[in-house]
């Protein structure tokens, strides 16, 4: 009996310890944009199948995009094409801009990202993330995307609170470097995902505290449609990509 516990004990430390590796083997390969691969390949075929209209406003960025399968219907009558992959940092998709941006050509680009950037396991500073968003529209124009770029602001997460700080101090920087540039806007969701204590809402999120809910995306939606159609998205169809 003795035997049979030890041999169940050490397949269960094996077993947390391989979990564990995993783990860290996701971690640490997921800050290198070649790990999205996939992701962007997948793209491309449905690119091929059902190819997106030209014109659109483009959403590109993390899971926040990813997961926003409504997204179409809530910025009606805005034609958009929603291109967000796992968890992806800004650099990962200026890494990716030749391949799910240049080729739609789109009348606008709106940014989220910049969580995963602040992320415990990067150790990243908010300079940091404001260099990858400088790098990201410099890549954009040096690609000829001449769109205009709308940044949302990194919201607070009730997973990473203790990140807060640094996800503001980012927020006030990019706001500030956006005012020198009359090509680029800032969206403030934060403001509306946060409490009266300065908190993530966490009626706002999933159970995992990193996700948004319906709740969550309704706020959203309404900050960065109201944008969108005040600046004239929206008053016409977009038109098939060729």
């Amino acid at each position: 009996m003795r035997r049979t516990l030890v041999m169940i004990g050490g397949s269960v430390f094996l077993a947390v310890v391989a979990l564990f590796g995993f783990l860290l083997y996701v971690l640490l390969a997921s800050g290198n944009p070649t790990y999205w691969a996939g992701d962007i390949a997948a793209f491309e075929r449905l690119d091929v199948s059902n190819p997106p209209p030209r014109d659109a406003v483009l959403f590109v960025g993390d899971s926040n995009v990813r997961k926003w399968e409504t997204l179409g219907a809530d910025m009606a009558p805005i034609s958009v094409i929603r291109r967000g992959f796992g968890g992806a940092q800004i650099a990962h998709v200026t890494f990716y801009i030749p391949r799910i941006v240049a080729p739609y050509r789109p009348s606008a680009i709106v940014l989220i990202a910049g969580q995963a950037d602040l992320s415990d396991e990067g150790g990243r500073r908010p300079e940091d993330v404001l260099d990858d968003f400088r790098a990201f529209v410099a890549a954009l124009r040096k690609a000829r995307v001449m769109a205009p770029v709308y940044f949302v602001s990194i919201p607070p997460q009730p997973m990473r609170q203790s990140r807060w700080l640094g996800a503001k101090r980012a927020n006030a920087l990019i706001e500030a470097y956006i005012r020198s540039d009359p090509s680029l806007y800032y969206i403030d969701v934060a403001s509306v995902l946060s409490n009266a204590v300065d908190q993530a809402n966490d009626d706002d999120f999933r159970w995992d505290g990193l996700s948004l809910n319906a709740k969550g995306y309704a706020l959203m939606t309404a900050r960065i449609k109201a944008a969108l159609l005040a600046d004239g998205y929206g008053k016409r169809p977009a038109s098939p990509l060729e």
